[in-house]
């Protein structure tokens, strides 16, 4: 068995339907809550996880849980002032639902991240794969590749098969905020935002991630 994984707003949709189009295969299992994958299970499964820049990760969460209809997200709760999730980030100005996002279920993905980047990729049996690398499609046979590497020992990747569901997925729209292959953070973030994200992550959750502002 092989895992393929994902976290909140890194395309997990999307990377569930790339192997769903793949393969009807169950030695292939999704856990889009990598995380709760114990640290046993890791030991002794290959896994592929997406991830994404933490940034972009709280300007898709600041665009995609005002619009959700995630049962979660619409929930009245006393921490939100009896307003849902949804509701009180639409309340805040432009800046603060950036801050508040920061603070809230970005922090929780971020930190789950990080957390399984730098301290739970046991011999090395994860391959974590960054999504912003397939905005270009040239891109595809080379993480193809990667992945047939990856997984050898586990499984046979038939690669033809893998690049084509790639191409066929990456064609469609799921739950996407942002349809444009380019980051947006840069053109949200201000130098208080900034300064907020380094005090409130560890200060080398960039480097660790493989990532720079």
């Amino acid at each position: 068995m092989v895992i393929i994984g994902s976290y909140h707003k890194t395309g997990s949709v999307l990377f569930k339907a790339i192997w769903d189009n793949y393969s009807k295969d169950k030695e292939i299992k999704h856990c889009n809550n990598f995380f709760r994958i114990s640290d046993d299970e890791i030991k002794g499964t290959k896994c592929v996880v997406i991830i994404r820049h933490p940034m972009e990760i709280i300007m898709s969460g600041v665009r995609y849980h005002q619009t959700t209809t995630e049962k979660w997200c619409n929930i009245p709760d006393e921490k939100y002032n009896n307003k849902t999730y949804k509701e009180y980030l639409k309340n805040l100005s432009e800046d603060d639902k950036i801050i508040f996002e920061m603070d809230n279920i970005a922090y929780n993905t971020i930190t789950n991240i990080y957390n399984d980047v730098k301290n739970r990729n046991f011999n090395n049996n994860i391959l974590f794969i960054k999504i912003e690398d397939l905005y270009d499609e040239k891109n595809i046979p080379i993480i193809c590749e990667k992945i047939q590497k990856h997984l050898d020992s586990s499984i046979k990747i038939d690669i033809n098969k893998l690049e084509k569901s790639f191409s066929k997925c990456l064609k469609i729209s799921y739950h996407r905020t942002n349809t444009k292959n380019e980051y947006t953070y840069n053109k949200y973030f201000n130098s208080e935002h900034i300064e907020y994200f380094n005090k409130l992550f560890p200060e080398d959750t960039l480097e660790v991630l493989g990532y720079k502002i």
